[in-house]
């Protein structure tokens, strides 16, 4: 079975586009300089530009790459439970992992709108779809509020004009993306 992380990150290079990744960088099994780990902690960014020979090697539980920092480059490690978002670069379209998103990202966030709130826990799906209009530059910061990350309201309906515009308001840039 192939993780949605894979999934997501080779149907973005199938479709010419380059992968962005969120990465919790204190996660155990995280491989990066330490330096990286230090300035960055759990905002970690990463570009995977396709353009760049990354030698990017997938596994059962995570992925590989040859990374540039600054010239410096290194072989790095990201288990599939330390990245939390993976979208499109240029979009913002992604998913967001909630179940490996950092607590302390989590904290800063307000309440849902009421026609956004999650679905109760037991149906709550693992992954949520991240979706732009276009316009950002990047994926939504994951400090961003709750209910502009949701893609349906309880009810299954699609989001209201109203919920939508919050959910593109959210996105912004984020430096540091390797």
């Amino acid at each position: 079975m192939v993780h949605p992380v894979q999934s997501v990150i080779e149907s973005l290079y199938a479709a010419g586009r380059c992968p962005r990744i969120h990465v919790n960088a204190l996660t155990d099994g995280v491989v990066c300089p330490d330096f990286i780990r230090e300035q960055w902690g759990e905002r970690l960014v990463i570009d995977l530009d396709p353009s760049y020979p990354l030698d990017l090697t997938f596994t059962e539980d995570h992925l590989e790459a040859d990374l540039s920092f600054g010239g410096y480059v290194s072989r790095c490690v990201f288990p599939y439970h330390g990245i939390y978002v993976v979208a499109d670069r240029s979009t913002g379209r992604g998913i967001v992992l909630d179940q490996n998103m950092p607590e302390s990202l989590r904290k800063g966030r307000t309440a849902p709108a009421p026609e956004a709130r999650k679905a109760p826990e037991a149906k709550a799906a693992p992954l949520r779809t991240v979706e732009g209009d276009g316009s950002a530059e990047t994926p939504p910061a994951p400090e961003a509020d709750a209910a502009a990350l949701e893609s349906t309201r309880d009810d299954g309906e699609p989001p209201a004009e109203e919920t939508a515009r919050k959910r593109r308001a959210a996105f912004r840039v984020i430096d540091g993306g390797g």
